[in-house]
């Protein structure tokens, strides 16, 4: 089966966001895309090859301070 990494990625980065941005999780998130993609028969046959999976923080600590000004 061949995978499309930059489709992964994607998913992978949103369902990241989605969470808050948790740290250390890039392979649990990694896994989560080809799950939703591939169905999860794929993630028993797919190595993980998550550090080129998660982009920076910065975008994510901007959607974090905006709803924490928003609450205050």
């Amino acid at each position: 089966m061949t995978f499309n990494e930059n489709l992964i990625r994607e998913a992978a980065y949103y369902n990241w966001q989605n969470a808050g941005c948790p740290f250390g999780q890039d392979e649990k998130f990694w896994n989560m895309a080809i799950e939703q993609i591939y169905g999860s028969k794929a993630t028993k046959s797919c190595c993980s090859t998550s550090s080129s999976s998660k982009k920076t923080a910065s975008s994510c600590k901007k959607t974090s301070s905006s709803k924490t000004k928003s609450k205050k």
